[in-house]
């Protein structure tokens, strides 16, 4: 238990280091990693607004034909359940 404490101890302190090397602290980095989330955020909406669109519309012409074909396939087999060959 010591050995693993003394251990995440020294890992801060390489950490803490490399990150001085590139002239950065823990507020500027939590906040490159909070402006770099909320522009994951922005660019996923971006991607369903540009993409819901399009999916919207295709779907006014897949899921018809989709349900038509289950039901012609629903009422085939179970036709064919009624009067095994």
């Amino acid at each position: 238990m010591v050995g693993r404490i003394i251990q995440i101890i020294l890992l801060c302190f390489v950490v803490g280091v490399v990150l001085a090397a590139f002239n950065t602290d823990a507020l500027g980095l939590l906040n490159w990693v909070v402006d770099n989330f909320q522009k994951v955020v922005d660019s996923t909406a971006e991607l369903i607004d540009w993409g819901g669109h399009y999916i919207l519309l295709g779907a006014g012409l897949v899921l018809p034909i989709v349900a038509i074909n289950f039901l012609i396939k629903y009422f085939r087999d179970r036709g064919s359940k009624k009067h095994p060959e």
